[in-house]
């Protein structure tokens, strides 16, 4: 979602399991959410400007109410790590079961370079039918 913020007001600080945290009333078309944020000067949803953001309903003590978090595209998920690293260790293993298939006299030495390539983009396709 994407709108022009109306206002923003610090409501608290609380301590989290994730240290602490601040926590904003934010206004926007009409409608109240909360923001909570790691810094007290936070600079995500100022007042006057347009922000994309996700929206999301969440049940409390007093019932239902809205939480407001940004868009960062730049930021990757912990599991986009993780694959990455693990495709990042493919090249090495394709390299190596080429190698072996030279040395087991299946493969020419000329072929080794295309070989592992081959094993290498496949091993990303696998990782790929995975994920969806």
């Amino acid at each position: 979602m994407k709108a022009v913020i109306q206002d923003v007001k610090f409501i608290s600080e609380y301590e989290s399991r994730y240290g602490t945290l601040y926590s904003f009333k934010v206004t926007y078309e009409g409608r109240e959410a909360y923001y909570n944020s790691k810094s007290r000067d936070q600079t995500k949803f100022v007042t006057g400007q347009e922000i994309e953001f996700t929206e999301e309903t969440k049940t409390g003590k007093k019932g239902d109410y809205l939480v407001v978090k940004p868009i960062n595209p730049n930021k990757q998920s912990n599991y986009g790590k993780a694959l990455k690293k693990e495709q990042t260790r493919y090249s090495g293993f394709a390299v190596s079961y080429a190698k072996d298939l030279v040395v087991a006299g299946r493969l020419p030495f000329d072929d080794l370079t295309a070989y592992s390539t081959v094993l290498f983009e496949h091993m990303v396709e696998l990782d790929k039918s995975i994920e969806s």
